[in-house]
């Protein structure tokens, strides 16, 4: 029996040919086109923004995500690029200016598909011909900590000392409290909290500078994961080359 010159080195790789065509089929699926937006990311003209990603097995989730920036008339490719994180649920883009330089940027947006509802976020300006993460998600400063305090609160501090936040949690169940609390209130020993890393970045319109800010919310959890106390949200504004917060607060669940 007569075998091929592939299928032999397949034998010899301990690999089954058909293992191989089916690797090689998966490798052939086109990048799904995901969003397209128009507007003028560059200095000059308008450009045409495609978000693409591909799906393998006609699943959710989606892989090698990439933008790519041409002229909007001409078709011409410009640039194009992917996340550092270039997997994820539902990906996203849209353009807003957050500078305020009348040039939007990219901001994108995926979900990471955990219990946490946590995602991936950017803000890419390309105006330079090159792509630029003005906001990275992994990047972002952790600001906040968390731990339980005497009198059945769980404060949180900023970096900034005048930043403390208490969270009551008096209303909770009597051997939550009396695994933490003797029965005057007073912790039985130290126990932190946690405040998470992002976890949702929600561009929004600020008509007082007339451009987009972002706000950051981080998840705070006592004694496991699905013990949730309440999000801290930081409202960025683009100054001097990277957002920085002007107003934070702490929602309470």
């Amino acid at each position: 029996m007569k075998i091929s010159a592939k299928a032999a080195a397949c034998i010899l790789a301990g690999i089954l040919p058909s293992s191989v065509s089916v690797r090689a089929e998966a490798r052939k699926i086109p990048p799904t086109t995901l969003s397209v937006q128009y507007g003028r990311v560059l200095k000059e003209g308008v450009q045409k923004v495609t978000l693409t990603a591909v799906y393998e097995n006609k699943g959710l989730y989606a892989t090698q995500i990439a933008l790519s920036v041409e002229d909007a008339k001409t078709g011409n490719p410009l640039l194009r690029f992917s996340p550092e994180q270039d997997s994820g649920y539902s990906p996203a883009i849209t353009l807003a200016d957050f500078t305020g330089d009348g040039i939007p940027e990219i901001f994108f947006g995926a979900d990471s598909g955990g219990s946490g509802g946590f995602g991936f976020y950017y803000v890419f300006s390309v105006m330079s011909g090159n792509a630029q993460a003005l906001f990275d998600f992994r990047s972002y400063p952790e600001n906040f900590s968390a731990a339980y305090a005497d009198g059945y609160k769980v404060q949180v501090s900023g970096r900034n000392p005048e930043r403390q936040y208490l969270i009551d949690i008096s209303g909770r169940d009597a051997d939550y409290l009396s695994a933490l609390y003797d029965e005057n209130g007073i912790l039985r020993k130290p126990v932190a909290a946690d405040v998470s890393a992002v976890n949702t970045v929600l561009p929004f319109f600020a008509n007082y500078g007339n451009r987009y800010n972002l706000l950051v919310m981080r998840r705070i959890t006592g004694l496991y994961n699905a013990d949730s106390l309440g999000y801290t949200q930081e409202f960025l504004q683009f100054s001097n080359g990277s957002f920085t917060p002007y107003f934070t607060s702490v929602d309470i669940l």
